[in-house]
């Protein structure tokens, strides 16, 4: 899989961007805020429809867009993707509203999203383009909150899964309507004693979501631990195995369960806290509390490990995310790795850089120079110059 063409308009600092790209490297190097990052960012979201990086999609629209007569100001994003499966276009337009443009209000956006042309939900946009992106920022994976590691497996499996970032939508939609509910009865503005008759529908919604999304994550960390186990070892030159845990809040369960048996399980969950839901006013029980715990050997990498080990745990979980999206769609994801190397050591860096020689792999990479790479993959690797928002062949 990679994408043989990139056109933006009005995206970030970019007015007009046409890019050809081709399978194997290609690197952009350039002074920061020239636009290197921002290529990545235009592929990840016609990927995902998410940015990796804005708070909201209104910041995706260049701030100099001026749009055409009588219609506001827009971002403009399509990609060509030949993939094992035949080619596709993806075209994401973000436009900013008419009616709060001109009233000077917060602006707040419309996303169009089409495939080959045909406009479709955001939803079924994913899995068309499968990414793995990389990024300094991304350690947060290993130190940071549960909800960067639930991220994680949520974005791979929604591109590898159309009916998982649905059942997700549809998971995350009956929570917040869950919520809603425990917190009226938690403030008094709903009698307590209807409390089991009114959530008895929204029980069954979150137990059968959950249970599909607890089963794909549960397979997932199997299959995760199979892969990074080994691409820790070799980045980090130890014997030292990296393992992955999940820890869900429906417990006793591994990747064998069936999801009918999640099920129930869930349901004698959400019965047992239905008292101390309804006093917290919150959903208690669900793949939204979960945590994915990871450990080298017997240390919590989180907590204890060095910041060598917790970088290259997460690119061992990084490239272990790219293998698995590889093995189960038979196809390579395009892997975007922004200014990664300059966070490792030359030895780690020397690993991921023969993992970005694989033949049938599309890699982008940014860089502020050419310094850190080696001769051999300067020659191989397509360069562009990137300044002010334009790239120049180099």
């Amino acid at each position: 899989m990679y994408v043989t063409h990139l056109n933006l308009r009005d995206f970030r600092n970019y007015e007009r961007l046409d890019l050809t790209l081709e399978p194997g490297a290609t690197l952009l190097y350039g002074p920061n805020a020239a636009g290197k990052t921002t290529v990545l960012e235009a592929i990840y979201f016609l990927a995902t429809t998410r940015s990796p990086r804005a708070g909201a999609d209104r910041e995706l629209v260049r701030f100099e867009a001026q749009g055409d007569i009588g219609v506001p100001p827009f971002a403009r994003l399509v990609c060509d993707v030949a993939r094992a499966e035949g080619r596709v276009r993806l075209e994401v337009v973000v436009q900013r509203r008419a009616e709060e443009e001109a009233s000077g209000s917060a602006v707040q956006t419309i996303k169009t999203v089409r495939v080959d042309r045909k406009a479709v939900r955001a939803l079924d946009l994913v899995g068309h383009l499968r990414v793995v992106l990389f990024t300094p920022a991304d350690v947060a994976l290993v130190t940071g909150a549960p909800a960067e590691r639930r991220r994680y497996l949520d974005v791979t499996l929604s591109q590898l899964e159309g009916r998982y970032v649905r059942t997700l939508a549809h998971y995350q939609k009956v929570v917040q309507q869950r919520n809603s509910l425990l917190r009226a009865w938690r403030e008094g503005r709903r009698p307590l004693r209807s409390a089991d008759d009114e959530l008895a529908f929204w029980d069954r919604e979150l137990a059968m979501a959950g249970a599909y999304i607890l089963h794909e994550r549960l397979r997932a960390v199997a299959d995760l631990n199979a892969l990074v186990g080994p691409i820790y070892g070799r980045v980090t030159s130890s014997d030292v195995a990296l393992m992955t845990r999940y820890q869900s809040s429906v417990a006793g369960f591994g990747p064998e369960a069936d999801t009918q048996a999640i099920e129930r399980a869930f349901l004698e969950h959400l019965a047992r806290q239905r008292d101390d839901e309804i006093g917290r006013g919150q959903t208690l029980v669900g793949p939204h509390r979960d945590d994915l715990l990871i450990s080298a050997g017997t240390i919590a990498i989180g907590t204890y490990g060095s910041r060598g080990q917790q970088r290259s745990a997460t690119l061992a979980l990084k490239l272990g995310e790219a293998e698995l999206m590889r093995a189960r769609a038979g196809d390579a994801p395009v892997l975007l790795l922004d200014d990664l190397l300059s966070e490792l050591d030359a030895e780690r860096r020397g690993h991921l850089l023969d993992v970005l020689e694989r033949p049938d792999q599309q890699t982008l990479v940014t860089a502020t120079g050419t310094e850190e790479f080696e001769a051999g993959f300067l020659r191989r690797a397509r360069r562009w110059r990137v300044e002010h928002g334009r790239l120049y062949p180099s």
